[in-house]
């Protein structure tokens, strides 16, 4: 779905609070009859004052659900004054605010043993939680609860059973406030803890499609890469084939869009044909570094071509004129999922003419279609090896003939009405997309590449940070003016990067600077937190110690200082690195699937 556009014959019938936001996501729900808030004290007042509960909801702009909820449940008069009348509604943007989406997620987790978006989540008028959920339709449903019936039942229990709920309330805020404080039992990282985590990767990787567990597949970039040094680091062939087959079964799948370059964000099953069809900066800027990994082991131009097309689509499709990279691009458009990048036999037939039988073969595009209503994801298989054989045509010349009827589909889905890009600009994604630039280049060679990671590196310089603090979110000249350690980890790393291309001394300067403030502002003399010293919006302090999609701030940190400790030979650098490392180093042993960034961190040690 689209993000909202106004129509000036269009008659609104409410214009809420949000109508003077700067995420795209809430202003998408602006023209709601839910009488929403922005997080903040003007709301926490009026729960406080009113005695109200608050209905807290969490999505962000690319979420497919997120948008079938809003026109399901938000634009309902009815659910809305259901909502108006006994609840304080709040919006986030969990892009935009990262910090409350890890509290609350954890709630959800906690309250109903998993997690997702919308996130949908009532407290008590301190903030703190005491029923979720993710998505509820308006009625029952799909074995769900319906949310009419969901906010009925919960505005009753909080009149008639008050005593029950501050003590339901109180139990979920002890367990957060104890898991954000929770120590882990000191172990070095040795070659020991690497080749136990390495077989644990192994007992989970699929060798018939490559990756890790069942649907849904992620993509796993950080695993792979850790996978990539215990190979180097023992020789041991597995952990490199496992890796790279992951990749190549990845970019021949549908989660890589094979017209357009660039990754989806999971599939949803286990071949990786179809995709949740979201695309998200961050993913494909991890990505990146995997394939350029794999090129560098094999020399093989299959990963240096998907390194190339996922750049590319950043580079045409992702870019601010200010030089700054966007967030995401929806899952939909026209209201339907996947709809810009499928395709029927029939349309193939009509751009291509006599070409399309030997396209559709390649592609593994069908009558009958391989997704919803006949359209097919394109593909590469077994189907696509038969098909190259037909056409008798090898390495240049068949490049060029795939090209060039690629090129003409291309065409006509340019002007297909595209998914909404949510075109905020987020200081730790845009980190990531720098790294990821300024490595293509190392290997590379190719200047734009370069030129990308300076011309993002420079605008997030001067648009988003003063003479010493770095903040999260741009949009149309609005900051969002909060102080994040994903921001300082990512965007410190990103800087590292270039400096190395580009020998340009201001970038490392900058870097030093964000990483001694990140150690003033972020950490106790133990480890980092996710906000910094005194914020005071939260009801804890979260910290983050595993990866999820994105690494774990904390553990980019910690390698940030070890490779600032490498360049400049600084102690402080060399001594912070060592303690917190030290510190929770531990947690690598005792979960390894969630410390890939804390494992390569630990193998950067091993000399």
């Amino acid at each position: 779905m689209s993000e909202k556009t106004i129509n000036p014959e269009k008659k609104i019938k409410h214009q809420n609070r949000l109508a003077q936001a700067a995420s795209p996501y809430l202003l998408a729900h602006a023209d709601n009859p839910v009488d929403w808030y922005e997080w903040g004290e003007e709301a926490f007042e009026r729960a406080r004052r009113e005695d109200k509960p608050i209905f807290l909801s969490i999505g962000y702009n690319a979420c497919h659900w997120c948008h079938v909820m809003e026109h399901e449940s938000f634009e309902n008069e009815e659910i809305a004054a259901l909502l108006n009348d006994n609840f304080i509604s709040i919006k986030v943007d969990r892009e935009e605010r990262p910090d409350i989406d890890q509290i609350y997620m954890s709630a959800v987790t906690a309250l109903t043993g998993s997690g997702g978006w919308p996130m949908s989540v009532f407290l008590t008028p301190d903030r703190k939680p005491f029923f979720a959920g993710t998505y509820f339709p308006p009625d029952d449903r799909y074995g769900r609860p319906g949310f009419k019936k969901v906010i009925t039942e919960l505005a009753r229990a909080y009149r008639e059973q008050r005593q029950e709920i501050v003590k339901s309330s109180q139990a979920v805020y002890d367990h957060l406030a104890n898991t954000s404080t929770i120590s882990v039992p000191g172990r070095a990282i040795d070659k020991q803890v690497l080749l136990s985590a390495g077989q644990m990767m192994l007992s989970n990787f699929d060798n018939r499609f490559g990756g890790f567990g069942g649907a849904p597949k992620f993509p796993h970039s950080l695993d792979i890469s850790l996978l990539f040094r215990i190979y180097d680091m023992t020789g041991d062939v597995n952990y490199r084939d496992a890796g790279l087959f992951s990749l190549r079964k990845m970019a021949e799948g549908g989660i890589y869009d094979q017209l357009g370059g660039g990754f989806h964000r999971y599939a949803v099953d286990e071949k990786w044909l179809v995709p949740h069809f979201e695309k998200m900066l961050y993913d494909n800027a991890l990505l990146v570094i995997p394939y350029l990994e794999a090129f560098q082991i094999t020399s093989d131009s299959f990963y240096l071509d998907i390194v190339k097309g996922t750049l590319g689509y950043l580079q045409n499709q992702m870019t601010d004129a200010s030089g700054g990279f966007y967030s995401s691009q929806d899952a939909d458009s026209e209201g339907e999922e996947g709809l810009y990048y499928t395709w029927t036999a029939n349309e193939i037939d009509d751009i291509l003419g006599a070409e399309a039988e030997w396209f559709k073969a390649y592609f593994g595009v069908t009558a009958e279609g391989n997704f919803e209503q006949g359209r097919s994801i394109l593909n590469i298989g077994r189907h696509s090896v038969e098909a190259r054989k037909n056409v008798n045509l090898y390495d240049e010349d068949f490049t060029q003939k795939l090209t060039g009827l690629k090129n003409q589909l291309m065409e006509v889905r340019n002007n297909r009405i595209a998914p909404a890009t949510d075109d905020k600009i987020l200081a730790s994604w845009n980190g990531l997309a720098i790294s990821a630039f300024a490595q293509a280049y190392l290997t590379t060679g190719n200047r734009s590449y370069q030129t990308s990671a300076k011309n993002a590196a420079d605008f997030i310089l001067s648009h988003m940070m003063d003479d010493e603090r770095l903040f999260h979110s741009w949009r149309q000249g609005r900051l969002v003016r909060i102080e994040l350690l994903e921001d300082y980890a990512y965007f410190s790393a990103g800087l590292i990067d270039l400096y190395r291309a580009s020998e340009n001394d201001e970038y490392l300067r900058r870097s030093e600077q964000l990483a001694r403030r990140a150690v003033d502002i972020f950490a106790d003399d133990k480890v980092f937190y996710s906000t910094a010293v005194g914020q005071d919006d939260l009801i804890i302090r979260p910290r983050e110690l595993t990866d999820n999609a994105t690494p774990a701030a904390g553990s980019v940190m910690i390698s940030n200082l070890q490779s600032l400790a490498d360049i400049t030979g600084r102690e402080y650098f060399a001594k912070q690195a060592d303690g917190f490392l030290a510190e929770v180093s531990g947690l690598a042993a005792q979960a390894p699937q969630g410390s890939a960034t804390l494992l390569l961190a630990g193998y950067k040690t091993l000399g």
